[in-house]
């Protein structure tokens, strides 16, 4: 009978307990005659989860394994869950998937036995494979395998959204990695399909892989977009650069490239400045779309259908991108120059022959005549040196003419701007290489400042962890201290009360020895005259001295002297010697004994006292204690608000770092770019140059006097 109200379930050793003797505690006759797989103490194996523990069986007849889910907690409708998750999954056929990543599965309701009651298990098929952690530990350096995993997984979320299907728990350890590298899907506790809309969820799914966004009310076909892009998104970057790996996950870690806090503090993680001024795009891009998502209601967030073609949804533009200034580590280093814009060569009108013939010209001919008519007697009546003068006067007033005329001017600023043009295009190799320098030079220290991240977060780190060590060893060192005062203030309190308690005995004794004085005492040897000697000592009473000492025997007559201890010191009294002396001290001693009987107290009057006292000082350890403890907190909060600081401010100069280097590397692009139609402009300027260098014939001085006498 499925169980239907909360109730007790056993634990994992009571599972593995009543899975020694397969053949009494399950129903199902498969599993009676099997075989469980024993650990090296010979106890059934056992993988525990949140939920249930999975016990992998053997059937002895035919070889096939089992795993055995066996339930821990109550899971509310657990029958009518798993009935229609089946009924779901029996729909989806084989051929139709990108992979046979679908686990068969029988719900059996009270199918074991344990401690005499009867509670509902789970027959799977065995998934032979390892999860994608391990999986990635062995194979993250194959980068071309990486990528056709990451590709499978967005083939298996594929098949699930086209059937309306969330897992609700994507996790490394959910996910089994064959032999032939493809995926198989386990652990269906929290899946959801259609039929279970009204029912709810059961579980949040692992915290490395959810959304900050999802609430335990999230119940839907947007169950596991966040948990798809994290693992996509991870695999890609893995495929793009395994070090990725080793930088950025744990041996042994819950997770794989971002965890929890990366998704819930992006701005102070540890991790995401490595994959967010990464050298590679693809990897940026990624990871500021997971960035984003991270801030997004499961709703909103896109499924993963994109990452079949190799896209990735455009990220969130952060002002971080559109920094332009040079940050402080690249000042000196690369050249801020914009880049050249082309211009193209002047435009002008066609050039002109000579036209419109003017009086200037008319002028010009005439004085040409004139010159010529004087020239030539001039060569047959003037010296040699003086014979030129007149030719050369014409052809400065021909070349005079000519220049001011508006054609020939036309042509000379034409020849002007051409050459100027020619000169300001640079020769194309020379600026390519200029430019591929400049890229070079930019990778190198985009290089070294990738490469230096990784030691700068991680200084911060240590000295947040030492700090954090420094306090807690200050904190140790006092409450060691306080320890010790206490344990001390214990110890001494007993002392404190014998002590006190001593003191009024001693008080009490003394006043009743004065009641006994040594007049009235009957004690042999001690007569008037001896009392009178003592009196005159100040002994007058049993209180007055305390005991006696005897020297030690020598002198002439070899005798022992005796002395009365006082309050003052040792007192002689002549006449009294060693046996009139312990006859005395023997009378006050019997005394003093009989008075101490009488003393019954067990406590000093004062106890109280002393015990107020003791407490008062137990309390202000106390209170240093809790002051010292109080401490911790804002100290921790200070080194951590420092760390923090940081941190932010070493995310922020990678960003920038970043954004200058995409700005630069987009400005080497357009630097190609317009190099690429320098050949073609630099061929165009020489066939104009060779153009007006053929014009400028039409325009010599012969075209000039030819013109000015016919007009033509």
């Amino acid at each position: 009978m499925a169980t239907t109200t909360p109730r007790e379930f056993p634990t994992a050793g009571a599972y593995q307990e009543a899975l020694q003797h397969p053949d009494i505690c399950f129903t199902d006759a498969e599993l009676r005659t099997s075989v469980p797989e024993l650990t090296t103490l010979r106890q059934p194996r056992g993988i525990s989860g949140n939920f249930a523990s999975v016990f992998p069986v053997t059937h002895q007849a035919s070889g096939t394994r089992y795993a055995i889910k066996c339930f821990t907690r109550y899971i509310p409708d657990q029958q009518a869950r798993y009935r229609a998750i089946s009924e779901q999954l029996a729909t989806l056929s084989a051929a139709n998937l990108s992979q046979p990543w679908k686990i068969g599965f029988e719900y059996l309701p009270d199918a074991i036995l344990v401690g005499g009651i009867r509670y509902p298990i789970l027959k799977m098929e065995w998934a032979q494979g390892m999860t994608l952690s391990a999986w990635l530990d062995l194979h993250h350096d194959d980068q071309p395998g990486v990528d056709r995993l990451a590709e499978r997984f967005a083939g298996l979320m594929s098949d699930l959204e086209a059937h309306s299907i969330a897992h609700g728990d994507l996790q490394h350890g959910n996910l089994l990695v064959t032999g032939d590298c493809t995926l198989r899907l386990v652990d269906y506790d929290g899946m959801y399909v259609p039929a279970l809309g009204s029912l709810g969820g059961t579980e949040r799914g692992h915290r490395n892989y959810q959304s900050p966004q999802r609430g335990n009310d999230d119940f839907g076909t947007d169950l596991d977009r966040f948990s798809a892009w994290v693992i996509y998104g991870a695999l890609k970057a893995i495929a793009i650069d395994p070090d990725l790996w080793r930088q950025l996950h744990e041996p042994q870690g819950e997770y794989l490239l971002l965890a929890e806090n990366d998704f819930t503090n992006p701005d102070f993680s540890q991790r995401f400045p490595a994959l967010l001024t990464h050298a590679n795009p693809e990897v940026r891009q990624l990871a500021e779309q997971l960035r984003s998502l991270a801030a997004q209601p499961l709703a909103a967030l896109p499924v993963l259908a994109t990452a079949m073609t190799g896209e990735v949804a455009a990220p969130i533009a952060t002002s971080a991108t559109t920094t332009q200034g040079l940050p402080g580590w690249m000042t000196g280093q690369v050249s801020a120059a914009h880049p050249p814009t082309h211009r193209p060569a002047p435009a002008t009108a066609p050039l002109r022959r000579f036209a419109v013939r003017g009086a200037r010209d008319v002028m010009a001919l005439i004085l040409l005549v004139l010159l010529i008519a004087v020239a030539l007697p001039a060569l047959l009546i003037l010296t040699p040196p003086l014979a030129v003068i007149p030719p050369l006067v014409a052809a400065l007033l021909v070349r005079a003419a000519q220049r001011a005329r508006p054609e020939t001017a036309e042509l000379r600023r034409h020849f002007g701007e051409l050459r100027q043009r020619r000169a300001e295009v640079a020769d194309v190799a020379t600026a390519a290489a200029v430019v591929h320098s400049e890229q070079v030079q930019l990778d190198q220290l985009e290089d070294v400042r990738l490469q230096q991240l990784p030691a700068q977060r991680k200084y911060w780190q240590d000295r947040y962890n030492a700090d954090l060590a420094a306090i807690e060893q200050e904190k140790q060192r006092t409450l060691v201290a306080i320890d010790r005062e206490r344990n001390d203030l214990r110890n001494t309190l007993g002392l404190r009360l014998d002590k006190a308690l001593a003191a009024e005995r001693t008080m009490f004794v003394w006043h009743q020895l004065k009641r006994f004085p040594i007049s009235a005492a009957d004690i042999p040897g001690i007569g008037p005259r001896l009392t009178n000697e003592l009196a005159a000592q100040g002994i007058r009473t049993a209180a007055d001295f305390t005991g006696i000492s005897l020297s030690a025997p020598g002198g002439a007559y070899n005798s022992v002297t005796a002395y009365l201890q006082t309050a003052v010191g040792s007192v002689y009294v002549k006449g009294i010697g060693e046996v009139k002396a312990t006859a005395l001290d023997n009378w006050r001693a019997t005394h003093a004994a009989r008075i101490q009987a009488r003393f019954t107290r067990t406590e000093p009057s004062n106890a109280d006292a002393i015990r107020s006292d003791h407490e008062r000082e137990m309390s202000r350890l106390a209170l240093r204690q809790q002051t010292t403890e109080n401490e911790v907190g804002p100290k921790r909060d200070r080194a951590k608000q420092q760390y923090e600081a940081q941190s932010a401010q070493l995310a922020s100069e990678a960003a920038s770092a970043t954004a200058f280097a995409a700005n630069k590397r987009q400005e080497f692009a357009q630097r190609l770019l317009a190099l690429q139609h320098a050949p073609a402009e630099l061929a165009a300027l020489d066939q104009r140059i060779a153009a007006a260098t053929i014009h400028r014939r039409n325009l010599s001085q012969l075209s000039y006097i030819r013109f000015a006498l016919t007009g033509r």
